[in-house]
């Protein structure tokens, strides 16, 4: 039977049928907007594909050149990935960071939001880099 509505409306106005896929289907939110993507930005394939062939250190590089003492860095991960050691390559690479030194790496979790807002101060009064995961 036909959907109800005016499904075959939604192809028109692709941004509302993300809406009805993200209801419906929310597993196929990365394909669908890839192509809304793909289909709405001018040069889309500069959004899409400029770093499939670096590597994770190669794109924290490049991230890093583009950003300041002001701007954190913000990783959105998929289950399994762990981008730690390039992390600290960078860091190394860039700063001679040390671990436990001018490095905090904290794994959030019950009662380390203490510890979190202590390396937090810490590395806002001394420069020292703070990685805070699975928050």
């Amino acid at each position: 039977s036909k959907l109800p509505l005016h499904w075959k409306g939604l192809d028109t106005n692709y941004f509302q049928k993300l809406l009805v896929i993200r209801c419906l289907r929310p597993d196929r939110m990365a394909i669908a907007l890839t192509t809304w993507i793909r289909g709405a930005l001018p040069d889309s394939k500069e959004y899409m594909e400029c770093d499939a062939s670096l590597s994770l250190f190669e794109v924290l590089v490049s991230s890093y050149e583009d950003s300041s003492n002001v701007t954190p860095f913000f990783f959105i991960l998929s289950p399994g990935a762990d981008p730690v050691k390039e992390v600290e390559a960078l860091g190394r690479k860039v700063h001679s960071l040390q671990a436990n030194v001018n490095w905090w790496n904290v794994a959030m979790g019950q009662g380390q939001d203490l510890v979190a807002m202590q390396k937090l101060e810490l590395g806002h009064k001394e420069g020292h880099w703070v990685m805070l995961q699975n928050i």
